[in-house]
């Protein structure tokens, strides 16, 4: 069985058991946070110390989680699995998203976008999907400018790049 279908069966078992989903959206996303670092990763990959160490380890360098993520910490460390709590966090988010009509959309451009801009930018997508947009915005200079929109496993290309690499290949034929 791949880790995405693991992981995503466990993010899928959280969701379904939120009650108060600010609490373990939170106490997750912490959790996947501290085992992200690579010296904590290193500890929970070491066959030497016991899984409930492990767990705590991760729970103290969170600042504390909930009773159903430590849950789901101990049991991950007792199976040598740790190391997908990122992805189970990414999958629980996307669902939790899905769930309120939010949909994720990546722009990235040359240059970086100011927070108006930013708006207007989640304003139009938001018209044009009728969900709720949550922007997630980066920068690649070698887009030389304009943005390229990534919106669920659609991608709208307006960077200068693109448009010049099109020239090119008219003139070129």
């Amino acid at each position: 069985m791949s880790t995405t279908s693991i992981s995503r069966r466990y993010a899928r078992a959280l969701f379904e058991l939120q009650v108060d989903g600010v609490a373990i959206a939170a106490s997750l996303s912490n959790a996947a946070q501290v085992v992200g670092v690579a010296e904590v990763a290193a500890v929970l990959e070491q066959p030497a110390y016991p899984a409930a160490v492990k767990a705590k380890v991760v729970d103290k360098a969170a600042g504390g989680l909930s009773k159903e993520v430590s849950r789901l910490v101990v049991m991950l460390c007792e199976r040598g699995k740790a190391s997908l709590l990122p992805e189970i966090n990414e999958l629980f988010e996307t669902m939790v998203r899905q769930a309120s009509s939010e949909v994720e959309a990546e722009v990235v451009t040359a240059t970086a976008l100011t927070k108006a801009t930013q708006d207007k930018i989640a304003a139009a997508l938001s018209k044009s999907t009728g969900r709720k947009v949550v922007l997630k915005a980066s920068q690649d200079e070698a887009i030389l400018g304009g943005l390229v929109v990534r919106l669920g496993d659609r991608q709208i290309d307006y960077s200068l790049r693109t448009r010049l690499e099109g020239l090119k290949r008219a003139m070129v034929s």
